[in-house]
């Protein structure tokens, strides 16, 4: 069998792999030393990749590319997470007023998987497909709370915490403080951090190890989610949350109680 392998295309899934486990990239000197390739070959394969969107460039770094999250979301679509998902997001948006959204950890970025919008129709949640940074959005720091702690002083650098408001938390000092609410209360909020005059909430979902491996949020404006609906948001979309793991990775513990 190894007499129809193609190395070179070969060489690009071990890239593409390394790429993908990096949330901050790999530069190409990077790339040619952990495969052991000539850098010729290595930046031949990088171009090729890059041209038809899998990766992309900022600055020295090589990272995931649209083409390559595309690929990602139509296996989402397929995925029982997903499917699971969607029935709660539905109920969720008709009980809170608010857009409902999957978001999932995607290399270093917050990417939102599905997203059910709010009967009140104001259009302020992003799309699927949208990649939300870390710092500034609810789902984003949830995962860096439970998936990226560790490399928050690095993140701080690269890609860097972008100002998007004037409440943008962008001190690793400060922003580390707030993680740790965050741990303590069990739900994460962007206080228009993101976006002016916008709220949203989420919370996390766990596989049957514990391992958060999505989020579960809500989006809407400030007169629609006011700071006084906190407490009563955070319930409803934790029992969301709860309901969507036990479907996904626990369904035995089910039986019996539809």
């Amino acid at each position: 069998m190894s007499s129809y392998v193609i190395p070179n295309l070969a060489n690009a899934c071990r890239l593409l792999e390394l790429v993908a486990r990096s949330p901050l990239g790999l530069s190409l000197s990077e790339l040619e030393q952990q495969l052991s390739l000539p850098r010729t070959t290595a930046f031949r394969i990088l171009q090729t990749l890059c041209q038809q969107q899998v990766l992309c460039k900022q600055g020295r770094k090589y990272l995931v590319g649209t083409g390559l999250y595309r690929l990602g979301l139509d296996l989402i679509n397929h995925n029982p997470l997903h499917q699971q998902a969607l029935p709660h997001l539905q109920q969720l948006a008709l009980s809170s007023g608010l857009s409902a959204q999957l978001v999932l950890p995607q290399q270093g970025s917050a990417l939102v998987a599905e997203v059910v919008d709010s009967p009140n129709n104001f259009g302020m949640a992003a799309r699927p497909g949208f990649c939300a940074q870390l710092h500034c959005s609810a789902a984003g720091k949830l995962f860096l709370t439970h998936l990226y702690f560790e490399q928050l002083t690095e993140l701080a650098v690269t890609p860097g915490f972008i100002r998007h408001t004037t409440q943008t938390i962008t001190d690793p000092a400060a922003l580390k403080v707030e993680l740790q609410r965050i741990q303590a209360r069990g739900y994460a909020l962007d206080e228009q951090e993101y976006r002016d005059g916008v709220r949203c909430l989420a919370v996390p979902v766990r596989d049957q190890r514990g391992v958060v491996v999505a989020a579960i949020g809500v989006t809407g404006p400030l007169q629609l989610f006011p700071e006084l609906a906190t407490a009563q948001v955070a319930q409803q979309v934790k029992q969301a949350a709860i309901a969507v793991s036990l479907a996904t990775y626990r369904p035995e513990l089910l039986v019996g109680t539809r």
